[in-house]
């Protein structure tokens, strides 16, 4: 439930925040990432007229708070966590995909914990023919938000890892497709892995993953 709840103050934030932002689009003022935040609301208030800087007030406070708890939940998961974890996989990631996942033992072959993701690809079979299409999606899907998160900090921070060195071409490249494609195969193959490290199936170091912490 604390996790749940992490992720339902996060897209109440981004609710209310898209509130703000189509307002200063329609007004011919542009994207403002964040636009709450002092630094950026001090920018603003130079900017906009009375009229549009009054309405976007009525969000600041709401959003602000939300920060605030925001920050406290991230803060409160990441003392749950104790022990070594990979590079990049940040302590309240790990704890949120932990609180989905239940019991890691549960699951007794890969094909299975990806299907928990739901990042498998859909099939079709005909005869001897078989096609493989998208992804299922058919899995739980705060896990598969969190490992997406996750692959985009491991492609940073573990570039030896081989799945990223496996798709480093594609992700180097401007084809947006294809790098969507390669951070799904990549986050397959991250959640087989965890899997497999939570289990005892194999070591860090087979994996050429840097470990931090514990």
């Amino acid at each position: 439930m604390q996790s749940r709840q992490h992720d339902q103050l996060v897209e109440e934030r981004k609710r209310l925040g898209a509130k703000g932002n189509a307002l200063l689009l329609s007004r011919g003022f542009g994207s403002w990432a964040n636009w709450w935040r002092p630094k950026a609301f001090s920018r603003l208030s130079q900017l906009v007229p009375g009229w549009l800087l009054e309405l976007l007030e009525t969000w600041v406070d709401l959003l602000r708070k939300l920060d605030e708890k925001i920050r406290r939940a991230k803060v409160a998961l990441a003392q749950r966590w104790s022990g070594p974890r990979p590079k990049g996989a940040g302590a309240p990631s790990l704890v949120q995909l932990q609180s989905e996942v239940l019991d890691w033992g549960r699951y007794s072959n890969p094909r299975k914990i990806g299907c928990l993701a739901g990042m498998v690809p859909s099939e079709w079979s005909t005869g001897d023919r078989q096609w493989q299409g998208s992804i299922t999606k058919v899995g739980v899907p705060a896990i598969r938000r969190v490992i997406t998160e996750m692959v985009w900090r491991i492609i940073l921070f573990q570039p030896q890892y081989r799945p990223v060195q496996k798709w480093q071409e594609v992700l180097r490249g401007s084809t947006r497709g294809l790098k969507k494609k390669a951070v799904v195969a990549i986050g397959r193959q991250l959640m087989v892995d965890l899997w497999r490290l939570q289990t005892g199936r194999i070591s860090a170091q087979e994996l050429n993953l840097v470990m931090i912490g514990g």
